[in-house]
């Protein structure tokens, strides 16, 4: 795998941000030094560092350069997860994407990510994901998930999922869809792509199907704060939550910033 190619590190601008979430990520560990993506050292020492399930965006050089600069170092490493998959949230992101949450699927078996972050990179993370506001931080149970991991994982995993649960593509009964840009070996939902989920969630919002009025909501949704927060209310009412939940929420986690949702 050439970590040199420019795929890895050009971070998306404008209306791609939206379109090409939860963008490209390679399929062997590697690690962001200083702005660089470089294979993984086996001797790596992960000492101090918490192992974050990165299950959409994070899992991408791209997006971990926008989140934290060229002057961190941050390994990534690969994680088989079973009996989950990534579904498209109840939520619009302030770039116009319809972002990723986790969903219990039993059966499923994915490809996923851990980011190894410090104490300081973690409060970073914690603002991005607009800890209690949009995202909660979780800690998942080490005796229900199954996973299948390259490096010794050591203590619990954690991760963030949608405070307003998955977004409901059914009429009569509930449904949920896949992220399609998220692989999978055994998939149980239906998958569908970001432009998609974006039509479907615009004409839940506002009954429109046109791609100028796509356009235009997303836009709007971009452009004015109000709006967006006013859709989110919306999102967050018609969101629905698993059965289950194989995870802990990790309470009193305090951010300052709401400007990434």
């Amino acid at each position: 795998m050439n970590f040199l190619d420019e795929r890895w590190t050009e971070i998306p601008q404008g209306l791609d941000r939206a379109n090409l979430y939860p963008y490209e990520a390679p399929s062997k560990n590697f690690i962001i030094d200083k702005g660089k993506i470089q294979k993984l050292p086996n001797e790596f020492k992960f000492d101090k560092r918490i192992p974050i399930l990165a299950i959409g965006s994070n899992r991408s050089p791209s997006q971990l350069l926008r989140k934290f600069g060229k002057f961190e170092i941050i390994p990534v490493t690969n994680i088989i997860v079973n009996n989950f998959d990534v579904t498209y949230a109840s939520l619009i992101s302030y770039y116009g994407a319809v972002p990723a949450t986790l969903w219990p699927v039993k059966g499923s078996k994915l490809q996923l990510s851990i980011i190894w972050l410090n104490d300081s990179q973690l409060k970073v993370m914690h603002e991005t994901e607009a800890v209690g506001k949009a995202y909660e931080f979780v800690k998942f149970d080490n005796e229900v998930i199954n996973f299948k991991s390259s490096f010794i994982i050591k203590g619990n995993i954690f991760g963030y999922v949608s405070k307003s649960g998955a977004l409901n593509f059914g009429s009569k009964v509930f449904e949920v869809r896949a992220l399609s840009a998220i692989k999978a070996k055994k998939r149980m939902l239906k998958s569908i792509n970001q432009q998609k989920a974006l039509k479907f969630l615009s004409s839940k919002i506002l009954n429109i199907c046109s791609k100028k009025n796509i356009f235009d909501f997303r836009n709007k949704v971009i452009s004015d704060k109000n709006y967006r927060f006013e859709t989110i209310k919306k999102l967050n009412k018609i969101g629905i939550q698993p059965a289950v939940t194989p995870w802990k929420t990790v309470r009193n986690i305090k951010t300052k910033s709401i400007k990434f949702y």
